[in-house]
């Protein structure tokens, strides 16, 4: 019987029992460059092949070319290295140039199929008469529209009771802003996806690849792209977005701003809201240390303050040390909410009252939209070095840990209006027909955080404007704070 090893440490070995259980039916694969997708895919479609006899698949991508031009190559590498000679083992199909299928001596086929978007087709009635035991979809976020991967699982049963198997899909892709993400990876709302009990995700990145040869020298030529294709190709970032022009935060960078940053139960935290119904209430946690200021982590979604703080509380219940909340002052009109003599920061009060020191950082009104957004992208581009001013040298450095998905993608998408503030282009909720603003609400909390917690460099600035983006003396950001 023919057997398949991938090394135990390897992440093909991961998606190969997946692709090999009675659970699984769905395995998305991948997710960045390099990292041996269309050899994991091929070698389990063979295997496929020649265990079973009889046995149908199906390998597509969006063109037939594609399938050409890229993946035969790896079919045809893979028969050779396993020693199958074509002709005897194997006979190749095509038609008029375009590749139809594999045939196999054991009477098993992979057949390749197209699947492009065509309005003449829209339901993919070419693929109604197909019956098969196993799909491949190969680079899904290159252009497959969801409808026809669908369209093709539902073709998965060709001889299942008697193989003993269950229906199996394979995608392999890079991340991409497609229905792809959004089924498997994060939502519409930039939530971490809850993946159903037959779907699986093997995130593997070029340092994965086997071949460390290859690794060498592809991870090099990774590092030197720009930051949106280094974000996807090279460390597998699903919420890398493309510069298009026009952000409001030009000097953010996810090499240089995003990491892996922990949370320390002996500092203090500052935690800093904004409120809004659609797409929800946002608080992000942050620790300081002396100008150095961290989002360790975030709480989105949530429509009403109560549960975002409860879930807050969840996991920071047990905070030992000084928790300080900053945040929107429109969250203190009493209008806010519907209970008399109340607002979101009483509601914000009652929810952490067992933590043992809160204290309230609420401005009486809130800063400048245009002017802090110039003050806090110039920290961003600076990073820390010294700033030459009348003033003196500063150092103010921002971190983001890499796992605040929603506030990154934020610092990415957000655009500046013509007058200089934020844009905030209101968009439908397809369910509950609201309009309301998608982005920018992340980093509306994080500047309430920032303009208070750094007090007197924020001060500085607006006395001598953004050409002269001076910095304050005193270290001690409590004390510049409160």
């Amino acid at each position: 019987m023919l057997e398949i090893n991938f090394n135990p440490s390897w992440k093909q070995h991961l998606a190969w029992q997946a692709l090999e259980d009675d659970t699984t039916e769905e395995i998305l694969y991948g997710g960045a460059a390099g990292g041996g997708k269309s050899y994991l895919g091929v070698c389990w479609k063979l295997y496929r092949r020649l265990r079973y006899a009889g046995s149908r698949g199906v390998t597509a991508r969006t063109r037939l070319i594609d399938i050409k031009e890229s993946t035969l190559v790896t079919y045809f590498k893979v028969l050779a290295e396993w020693g199958l000679v074509m002709g005897k083992d194997y006979w190749y199909k095509s038609r008029s140039g375009a590749p139809e299928a594999l045939v196999f001596s054991n009477g098993s086929r992979e057949i390749f199929k197209e699947l492009a978007y065509n309005p003449s087709d829209e339901d993919y009635q070419r693929l109604g008469s197909l019956e098969i035991t196993d799909c491949w979809i190969e680079e899904a976020n290159d252009g497959v529209p969801e409808k026809g991967a669908d369209i093709i699982k539902s073709r998965i049963r060709w001889m299942l009771p008697e193989f003993g198997l269950i229906p199996k899909m394979l995608i392999t892709c890079n991340p991409g802003y497609t229905w792809v993400r959004i089924k498997y990876v994060f939502d519409a709302e930039n939530n971490p996806v809850a993946l159903k009990p037959y779907q699986q995700v093997v995130q593997a990145l070029v340092t994965d690849n086997p071949d460390k040869a290859f690794v060498a020298t592809y991870k090099k030529s990774l590092e030197q792209m720009k930051d949106y294709d280094r974000q996807r190709l090279l460390l597998g970032d699903w919420n890398a977005v493309e510069r298009t022009g026009g952000e409001f935060y030009p000097s953010f960078d996810t090499q240089t701003h995003v990491g892996d940053y922990d949370y320390d139960p002996d500092l203090a935290l500052h935690i800093t809201l904004d409120f809004n119904h659609t797409p929800g209430v946002t608080l992000n946690v942050w620790q300081v240390r002396g100008k150095e200021a961290t989002q360790i982590d975030e709480f989105t979604q949530d429509s009403k303050t109560t549960v975002t703080c409860q879930r807050f509380m969840r996991r920071y219940g047990d905070h030992r040390a000084e928790c300080f909340v900053y945040g929107d002052p429109a969250g203190k009109h009493a209008d806010t909410r519907t209970e008399q003599g109340s607002n979101d920061y009483t509601i914000v009060l009652k929810e952490l009252r067992k933590l043992p020191r809160v204290t309230m950082c609420v401005e009486a009104s809130a800063p400048s939209v245009s002017m802090r957004g110039l003050w806090i992208d110039e920290l961003l581009e600076q990073d820390g070095r010294p700033i030459l001013s009348a003033i003196g040298a500063g150092g103010i450095v921002i971190r983001f840990n890499r796992k605040c998905n929603v506030t990154i993608t934020d610092y990415q998408k957000v655009k500046k209006a013509s007058d200089g503030t934020k844009e905030k282009k209101k968009v439908q909720d397809p369910k509950t027909k609201v309009s309301y603003e998608p982005h920018g609400h992340p980093t509306d909390a994080n500047e309430y955080f920032l303009c208070r917690c750094f007090a007197n460099e924020w001060r500085a600035f607006q006395r001598h404007g953004n050409n002269k983006p001076a910095v304050g003396n005193r270290a001690d950001v409590h004390q510049r704070a409160f």
